[in-house]
């Protein structure tokens, strides 16, 4: 129920009760003044009873209204002007003022978010609220729960700070505290990143697509006191709901795993080992292979079919045409086949036979396969029984079934933090080599350019050492020494060189000339600064040694460096990281047996500073920085 009215101005207040917008329209007040000056107030305000006798708040309309303010201020307008105005009861007071606005120029979303938190906290369900303003209850629901983000962020999202897509993504965990130090953890390039957002607001948790929770269950997890919550942003595809017990989840699993596993303990298996996923350290064991067992007069019968009807499928097959029909069936019945030569693979499983040599040797695991299901692994060699399973094929020959063994144990001779350190010196080291050949690194970058854009399939996405989105491998952070080192150097004398010859503004910065310097420059000039640019992207830090050439080596050997003239050995740059062992081997490679001798004697620390004498001014670089080729051993 509304009634129309005069009134003076002066008994008007900006409503701070029931107004639905907060953030400011784009029309300046001064224009808006001008207007009303000119044309007067052509739309009522709306407005409710103030709480003081004879007064009134303005609901919709309050920027009008604190222009005519400023009409009457300014000696423009009497102070006793009036207005037409629309009284609503105050029950429908933030109703009006969501509708109003929303009729005219368009709230921010912010305000229209916690507009209708004020109406479900004045008591409208969810539903009315969607009924009243034509949208679903879902949306309802994730206006409230944007609502609901820490009011720092929502004023983020008020000053163009923040995407309403990085909104969303605080929204996925209703805890503020947490949002907020998301928030602030977050860099300039992250901070409107909704996957990194949505990250850091689930750390810990799984998502009810996990494969360990189609195996569990969702409605056994939350029987067993379990906790999720959802992202109401995400599709309803389980990728939206996150379990936060994730120790609960593994232990459920590990439970029920713990059921199949029993039954596998009874065929006689020398071991059984269950986890809720795959473990790679199942990779490096040995396997013995099971015997082909008789079929049963059931499973011939079945296998025969199968293979009946594979027949028929591939004769119909091959008389199909090229309409969209016919696709369709093709597609139809490549499917059939699958599913059936996965029965057919059924069927021969169960009629394996495993021998009792076979079974005590081997052991079985059980796990969690990417579709949730259990699977079972039978006849695996652990590691530690390698060399009894090799005596055992000795003793008993073919009849033990031995497939293949596990791979010895062997101790690298360099640790994977030293051959990441070393692997970090040797992008350095073609690094600065690159950036004093400009016409060696334009034709490198031309031709990873060509076949990126150029090649198809997987050639598009090969390279030839060096990343050209300007991707920076993080070289003193795998190598704490490269900062001391000739190519580190080299690269920052270069650096300083090009920021003094570049156009810079106060703060030493490149300022925006920069374009109009490049195109004042000869070629020469211009080959010089791709070249350290191009350097600069040099990619190929290793995890682990390896004979094999990679695009790094590749890319060292195309410019010819010699690791040698950039690299010297000392004891913190790798004496010190080796045993022993290896001092002497080195000093014997480079010197001789009779040179290396005394080293063998001395303790770890004087061995290393010994050897790092010897070797002071001798050309010889470590396995992980020398440059290899296709014939390298």
């Amino acid at each position: 129920m509304s009634t129309h009215f005069e009134i003076e101005v002066a008994k008007l207040t900006l409503s701070t009760r029931y107004q639905a917008r907060k953030t400011p329209g784009q029309v300046s007040l001064s224009e808006l003044a001008d207007s009303i000056e000119a044309q007067g107030l052509l739309q009522n305000l709306v407005v409710t009873k103030g709480k003081k006798r004879s007064t009134y708040e303005v609901i919709a309309g309050g920027r009008r209204l604190q222009a005519m303010q400023t009409l009457i201020e300014s000696g423009r307008w009497a102070k006793e002007a009036t207005v037409w105005v629309t009284q609503v009861d105050n029950e429908q007071a933030l109703e009006a003022s969501i509708t109003e606005n929303v009729q005219r120029e368009a709230m921010h979303p912010a305000d229209e978010f916690e507009a209708f938190a004020a109406l479900v906290d004045q008591g409208s369900s969810i539903e009315d609220v969607a009924a009243r303003f034509g949208v679903s209850p879902a949306v309802v629901r994730r206006r409230l729960r944007l609502a609901q983000v820490a009011p720092e962020l929502m004023q983020a999202y008020r000053n163009d700070e923040m995407s309403l897509e990085a909104l969303m993504a605080f929204t996925v965990n209703e805890d503020q505290a947490l949002q907020l130090q998301v928030w602030q953890s977050l860099d300039q390039w992250s901070c409107n990143n909704s996957h990194a957002i949505r990250k850091g607001m689930t750390q810990g948790a799984i998502t009810a697509s996990s494969p360990v929770v189609q195996f569990v269950g969702l409605d056994a997890y939350h029987a067993a006191g379990g906790r999720s919550y959802q992202d109401l942003f995400a599709q309803d595809d389980g990728r939206g709901l996150y379990l936060e017990d994730v120790a609960l989840l593994e232990r459920l699993a590990i439970e029920k795993l713990q059921t199949v596993a029993a039954d596998i303990e009874q065929e006689g298996w020398s071991w059984v080992e269950f986890k809720p996923a795959y473990d790679s350290a199942w990779m490096n064991f040995g396997r013995v292979y099971a015997q082909t067992g008789e079929f049963s007069q059931e499973q011939q019968a079945a296998i025969e079919a199968i293979d009946q009807r594979l027949s028929a499928i591939e004769a119909e097959q091959e008389s199909l045409g090229d309409e969209e029909e016919d696709h369709a069936q093709w597609r139809r019945l490549g499917q059939e086949t699958e599913e059936l030569e996965f029965a057919r693979e059924k069927i021969e499983i169960e009629a394996e036979v495993w021998g009792a040599t076979a079974k005590e040797i081997a052991g079985a695991v059980v796990y969690v396969n990417s579709a949730g299901e259990v699977q079972i692994s039978r006849g695996l060699i652990r590691p530690e029984d390698r060399q009894r399973a090799s005596q055992l094929s000795k003793e008993l020959g073919q009849s033990a079934c031995l497939g293949s063994l596990p791979v010895p144990k062997t101790r690298p001779v360099h640790s994977e933090r030293l051959v990441r350190q070393l692997s970090a010196h040797k992008v350095g080291i073609v690094a600065a080599d690159l950036a004093t050949k400009p016409t060696i690194a334009l034709a490198v970058l031309v031709a990873q350019l060509a076949r990126s854009v150029l090649g198809t399939g997987y050639f598009a996405y090969g390279g030839f050492g060096l990343g050209v989105t300007l991707k920076h491998e993080d070289l003193r952070g795998n190598a704490p020494d490269f900062k001391d080192s000739k190519a580190a150097k080299t690269m920052q004398e270069l650096r300083s060189h090009w920021l003094n010859a570049l156009p810079t503004n106060e703060q030493g910065e490149l300022s925006d000339d920069v374009l109009a310097w490049a195109l004042a420059q000869d070629t020469e000039t211009l080959l010089q600064l791709l070249a350290y640019c191009v350097a600069g992207t040099v990619q190929g830090i290793q995890f682990q040694d390896d004979t094999k050439p990679t695009e790094l080596d590749r890319l060292a050997h195309t410019t010819g460096v010699d690791p040698a003239q950039w690299w010297t050995a000392t004891a913190e740059s790798y004496l010190g990281h080796v045993n022993k062992e290896q001092l002497v081997n080195v000093v014997t490679e480079v010197l001789g047996a009779e040179s290396a001798l005394p080293l063998a004697k001395m303790k770890k620390t004087e061995a290393a500073q010994q050897a790092q004498q010897l070797l002071a001014d001798k050309p010889w670089v470590p396995t992980p920085l020398r440059i290899k080729t296709e014939t390298s051993h």
